[in-house]
């Protein structure tokens, strides 16, 4: 079986190659600069670029399943490519916001998801809820300032590690009886934005200061869906963690914070 994984370079498609590779399957991964990826050995690096439709077909030449980041300005293409290819399932990472209220976020999503629906091509989509990687946006001003600046510090949020969304998605590309599932991915808990900045200062050994931002600035690069979010300081779960899907238990936000120190020190 041969896999294709676009958004080669994204943290969530590096952990799905790696499970693929550790299961003897074959990789091809997509990026539009295939030569800028760095790959683990063994994985077929190939150019898809969901604006250029001529790079689709070479791309899925001989794929029986893709991993696909939602690319909405692409979709109607990709869907006509892969069903010339006969493809025989599609895995795309959504998002949790899908299922929500109307937002810019949903919709973007539903762009995608609604014309593989109606592709005929088995689906399955991954919608997790708040990645834990966000917490990335903070890396460079907590090395270089010690701080972290943030709206609505104490609302509560419960993140996802991309090695769990990672998991399922492997789980529904190599197990069978995923088709036409929808999985929405929640965290296996809550904590305070605070907390999750203590959590970081804990694990590189340094105090950090967290800054409140007022709404009116964050509101120039963070989505106003996410603000509301944090200003209800609502605690409702998407839906149930990985381990639904994996028989796993979800990692903690500590665990990815772990992971993750080197990024922060």
């Amino acid at each position: 079986m041969t896999v294709l994984i676009t958004g080669a370079r994204g943290a969530i498609a590096r952990n799905v190659i790696a499970q693929l590779l550790d299961a003897g399957t074959t990789v091809r991964a997509a990026s539009r600069v295939p030569g800028a990826t760095d790959l683990p050995k063994g994985v077929d690096p190939v150019r898809v670029d969901f604006t250029a439709p001529e790079t689709l077909a070479p791309a899925l030449e001989g794929v029986e399943k893709v991993f696909l980041y939602a690319a909405h300005e692409g979709i109607d293409a990709f869907v006509t490519a892969a069903q010339e290819a006969g493809v025989k399932h599609v895995v795309l990472l959504s998002s949790a916001a899908s299922a929500g209220p109307d937002n810019d976020i949903g919709r973007m999503h539903l762009a995608v998801e609604r014309p593989l629906e109606a592709s005929g091509i088995p689906w399955t989509f991954v919608r997790p809820a708040m990645f834990a990687t966000n917490s990335l946006w903070w890396a460079e001003s907590i090395r270089n300032e010690g701080v972290v600046r943030l709206p609505y510090p104490d609302a509560p949020v419960n993140p996802v590690h991309e090695r769990d969304i990672a998991e399922v998605a492997f789980a529904a590309l190599t197990e069978d009886g995923h088709e036409g599932r929808t999985y929405v991915i929640d965290g296996p808990g809550h904590l305070a934005q605070r907390r999750q900045v203590e959590l970081i200062g804990e694990a590189v050994g340094r105090e950090i200061t967290v800054e409140e931002l007022p709404r009116a600035v964050a509101a120039k690069f963070l989505p106003e869906s996410l603000l509301d979010m944090l200003a209800s300081g609502s605690t409702e779960l998407w839906g149930p963690t990985s381990e639904a899907v994996t028989g796993r238990p979800a990692r903690t936000y500590a665990d990815w914070v772990a992971d993750h120190a080197d990024d922060f020190r």
